[in-house]
């Protein structure tokens, strides 16, 4: 599946985000000069690791001024290393999935819960029916999905098991780590470089997905 392929490199950035970074980083205020520095990928992870850019999209007014991906590695990252997880790999397969699920709105709030599969019994209705290829992308695809629902939306997903008995927060957690630990067993997550990470995700989901909940709750901007 192509979307959980997304990993930190220097094409996923854009031309904002090399200026943006070089703004911040004085010492390299040339955005020509600072992109050839992180086009190695070690020197590309120091610069997102400095506190100074964690520090300024917070207190930036516009947050329009980097990508998503920008934005959301950078959160997730430092989220996760308060948490105890030093896992550059895990940090660059959530922050590409929160960039590609949970779009940012005008004026730079989260503009609510992702389309898709927003139930559990959907899900394991579908799996039902497929198999191959087709059943590691639905199994990759579905954990995403539930992974930002328990981790940045968490109060959807109360709301519902309140309000009319639907499954709570466990469940959900409980069936995207099942779905990642059968999609890391797929030869395709072999073949895509996946199956490290979605064993990473398989035996720390929970402490991720209150990561994500802290970072939810203390960093982005959501929309009311």
């Amino acid at each position: 599946m192509e979307e959980s392929m997304l990993f930190t490199s220097t094409d996923r950035f854009q031309e904002r985000d090399f200026t943006y970074l070089a703004s911040v980083l004085a010492d390299r205020a040339n955005p020509d000069s600072f992109r050839s520095y992180v086009s190695d990928r070690e020197a590309l992870h120091m610069i997102l690791d400095d506190p100074r850019v964690l520090k300024s999209l917070l207190e930036s007014p516009a947050l329009l001024d980097v990508s998503p991906w920008c934005y959301f590695y950078v959160l997730t990252r430092q989220s996760l290393l308060r948490s105890g997880l030093d896992d550059v790999g895990l940090a660059e397969y959530l922050g590409s999935v929160l960039a590609e699920r949970v779009p940012l709105a005008v004026g730079d709030k989260l503009c609510g819960v992702p389309g898709g599969l927003t139930r559990s019994v959907d899900f394991l209705a579908v799996m039902d029916q497929i198999s191959g290829n087709m059943r590691f992308e639905a199994l990759v695809a579905g954990a995403n999905q539930f992974l930002v629902l328990t981790g940045i939306f968490p109060e959807y997903i109360q709301r519902r098991s309140e309000r009319h008995g639907a499954p709570g927060l466990q469940y959900y957690e409980n069936v995207a780590r099942a779905s990642f630990c059968e999609a890391q067993e797929h030869p395709r997550a072999v073949r895509q470089g996946l199956k490290g990470v979605l064993g990473t995700l398989t035996e720390v989901l929970p402490e991720a997905r209150r990561s994500l909940n802290r970072m939810a709750d203390s960093l982005l901007f959501l929309a009311s």
